[in-house]
């Protein structure tokens, strides 16, 4: 259908109590042509623009549901997400379903992990591990932004539960890291705003330097771990090494909330 080939084998046994295995293989879909919007809420009268809906998450579905199967994808997008070689096992049984373990490539890199969805508490929990991945094209498909350069790793072990997906947001917890080089962090220049400063205080080399006018500080490392409760993420250790700086952090991130607190320091070395 559409632009897909879909090849597939399915089988059932027990009747009574139905056991269903499966071995799926999709060249390509793009799975962003067929998923609906977010629904929005009306206004109330006199508001202005519309309020998002907090969309309700289910897994009461997985009970009673007993299947084992093989799902291989050669390309599929997703949340802008483009990916290839997509491979998946699923285990689904009491009420519980394991997507593991899961395989990609995407971004010149690859991704593997395993995802468990229990319809016990409506909990879910992820281990993926993002290797050798260009983070800016990525960060860029997956939330529209062009913030970030550099290629490296990207490690998640995190865990969630709620009736909605804002609840599942503020019930977030696990931990996550980071580890790239050679890129550089777009939107603030900080070799430049140093100049400008040393200018200001009188230094003759730095008036005389030219201005670089290019908006991105540009790194040969950056490192940095995440422990997250409650939808808060606190990092304490962010590492940056930058060819006349080092670049130090900590704070929150508040993503049940959409806040964030951190303080980045700059050092000239």
């Amino acid at each position: 259908f559409d632009e897909t080939t879909i090849k597939a084998k399915a089988a059932m046994t027990k009747f009574a109590a139905p056991h269903y295995g499966f071995d799926v293989d999709v060249d390509k879909i793009n799975l962003d042509r067929y998923l609906a919007a977010s629904p929005k809420a009306k206004p109330a009268p006199g508001a202005g623009a519309k309020v998002d809906v907090d969309v309700p998450v289910d897994l009461s579905g997985l009970k009673g549901l007993n299947a084992d199967g093989k799902l291989a994808v050669g390309a599929l997008q997703v949340q802008g997400l483009k990916l290839t070689e997509v491979k998946t096992q699923l285990r689904a049984a009491g009420g519980r379903a394991d997507l593991a373990p899961h395989s990609a490539k995407l971004y010149e890199g690859t991704l593997a992990g395993a995802l468990t969805l229990n319809a016990s508490g409506n909990r879910i929990a992820l281990k993926e591990t993002l290797s050798n991945v260009a983070i800016g094209p990525l960060v860029k498909d997956a939330a529209g932004r062009d913030a970030v350069e550099g290629r490296g790793n990207i490690a998640l072990d995190v865990t969630a539960a709620g009736a909605t997906v804002n609840a599942m947001k503020k019930a977030l917890a696990g931990t996550a890291s980071v580890a790239l080089r050679d890129g550089a962090v777009k939107g603030i220049n900080l070799t430049e705003a140093l100049r400008k400063t040393r200018a200001a205080f009188g230094s003759k080399s730095a008036q005389q330097q030219p201005s670089d006018t290019a908006q991105r500080t540009d790194f040969s490392e950056l490192t940095a771990s995440f422990v997250i409760k409650d939808g808060v993420a606190r990092n304490d250790d962010l590492d940056v090494k930058a060819p006349v700086l080092r670049i130090g952090g900590a704070g929150d991130i508040d993503i049940g909330n959409s806040r964030l607190n951190y303080v980045a320091k700059a050092t000239v070395v």
